[in-house]
């Protein structure tokens, strides 16, 4: 009986690791916020422009069927243009260490584009409180919440 307790337990330990091996890599996908996505295909990143204004609204938003909920500034600039800002998708902008709210002052560079008809910008960057900066997306226009990146030598 011994004999049999040994091998018995090396079997269960080598199943429990297998089981939370496979559940290590079980990927979940982007929901649409993906680099190789139709939304992420709009974003230009040699096609920046910054804006400034204030944070005239906050909503949740679903920019394309699809996709998972994410964040949205509506900016008001000096000429009391409206223009949506898209952040990123609302589990990684959520987890940000920021203290955003409305009517606060802010400099978006961005990429603008056309979605479903409307004029909206795609946040690269935002700086607020005159030297805080949330970074959105690398140098190479790829979003921080893609954590995958191409080597560079």
């Amino acid at each position: 009986m011994k004999k049999l307790v040994a091998p018995a337990l090396a079997i269960l330990a080598i199943s429990i690791f297998t089981a939370q091996a496979q559940m290590a890599i079980r990927w979940k996908g982007s929901a649409g916020w993906g680099q190789d996505t139709p939304y992420e295909h709009l974003f230009n990143q040699y096609n920046l422009q910054t804006i400034n204004g204030t944070i005239y609204r906050i909503d949740t938003i679903t920019p394309m069927s699809g996709m998972s909920m994410g964040i949205q500034f509506v900016v008001k600039t000096s000429t009391n243009e409206e223009i949506p800002v898209h952040l990123g998708p609302a589990w990684f902008i959520l987890c940000q260490d920021m203290n955003l709210s409305l009517n606060d002052a802010i400099e978006v560079r961005g990429a603008r584009f056309t979605l479903n008809g409307k004029n909206v910008m795609a946040a690269f960057t935002i700086t607020y409180k005159n030297s805080k900066v949330l970074l959105l997306r690398d140098e190479d226009g790829i979003p921080y919440w893609r954590a995958w990146r191409k080597k560079k030598f």
